[in-house]
């Protein structure tokens, strides 16, 4: 707000756009942090799409294990079994 306001724009406007990269490794580590866990949040909501296309019930056990899970390569690993699945014991393996 210190910034005359044709400075605070283009600064405003850099960030939006996705050019600005933080300066600080406190910014850049938490900024990485919340785009794994978006990323994560996707994967699981694919992995539960699929399923619901299917028409695999999953139980809210199951959905809380896939909900809680962040580990990426794990949740792409049910959703290549999700594709010929026909239920979620067969996704957990």
């Amino acid at each position: 707000m210190a910034l005359p306001p044709a400075a605070r724009l283009s600064l405003e406007v850099m960030m939006e756009t996705g050019t600005y990269e933080y300066q600080s490794d406190f910014a850049r580590k938490y900024v990485a942090e919340g785009r794994e866990e978006g990323r994560a949040e996707g994967e699981t909501r694919a992995l539960l799409a699929v399923l619901a296309a299917r028409g695999v019930e999953v139980s809210d056990d199951a959905r809380e294990r896939i909900t809680n899970c962040t580990d990426i390569e794990q949740i792409e690993a049910w959703i290549r079994l999700a594709v010929t699945a026909d239920s979620t014991d067969a996704l957990f393996g």
